[in-house]
């Protein structure tokens, strides 16, 4: 199985696990704690793998096992720097905050009303209804969906970005970057979502008579997740792209 993949099914199965173990120990305090860290889990996991694909794992004396878990840690950050997180943000802030320029702009075309007469004269005040993602369009049991429609296609678009300008890491890239996404889309109308998403799961959970208090946790590991999953397929299409194109550069070198 594809190692992207295999490795995000790990963390999915460990998050099932942690969620069992809290229901069963009734430890639902330290899982709100824990389960932020599943992502992390999920870029680390996806590192062994590739390096036990490509042959580069050795074996390690007992000896040496600490000094070498804090050599693998720092080898594991050393191409993510904050310059780099803070501008993958700033991308994914541009895209959502385009997408939603452009459903303002249909917005107002379809009800053929102008700019000031929604949002008033423009100013320090309408450039923070932006930022909140405070609109009039987002309304009613459509605004679920168009949310839905922005936060998956900013997801997408920023794991694009990552994945075809990273070095290497996109999916640790990918989730940190995530969680940094997230945490700022807390502070506007994905709000709305994410509370959204977390009722549903409350019910679906209800309907099998279990009560989880987790559930906006949940809901934000998984869009982190998703952050570094998109950014690792990403990465993948470059890297078989560079290699169809290397194959037929050598098939032309062998042919003259």
């Amino acid at each position: 199985m594809n190692t992207l993949f295999l490795s995000f099914f790990i963390a999915i199965g460990s998050a099932f696990g942690l969620v069992t173990l809290s229901r069963t120990f009734d430890l639902e305090t330290y899982t709100t704690r824990v389960f932020p860290l599943i992502p992390i889990l999920y870029a680390i996991v996806y590192e062994a793998l590739e390096k036990r694909k490509h042959g580069k794992v050795k074996s390690i004396p007992p000896s040496q096992a600490k000094e070498e878990m804090k050599a693998g840690a720092a080898a594991l950050f050393q191409n993510i720097s904050a310059e780099r997180i803070i501008i993958i943000v700033g991308v994914s802030l541009l895209i959502k905050t385009g997408l939603e320029i452009i459903s303002t702009a249909v917005y107002l075309s379809a009800g053929r009303m102008s700019f000031e007469e929604v949002y008033g004269q423009f100013g320090i005040e309408t450039i923070g209804r932006f930022l909140r993602g405070d609109h009039p369009w987002l309304v009613g049991n459509e605004s679920v969906l168009l949310l839905s429609l922005i936060a998956l296609v900013t997801g997408l678009g920023t794991g694009l970005w990552i994945g075809t300008t990273t070095k290497a890491q996109p999916v640790l890239e990918g989730v940190i970057a995530g969680a940094a996404v997230t945490v700022l889309s807390t502070m506007t109308n994905m709000l709305v979502l994410y509370r959204t998403i977390e009722n549903l799961a409350k019910q679906s959970a209800e309907s099998f008579g279990y009560v989880f208090h987790a559930g906006f946790a949940v809901v934000i590991t998984l869009q982190v997740l998703l952050y570094g999953l998109w950014s690792g397929m990403a990465f993948r299409a470059k890297n078989e792209r560079e290699t169809r194109r290397e194959a037929k550069k050598s098939a032309k070198k062998t042919r003259k």
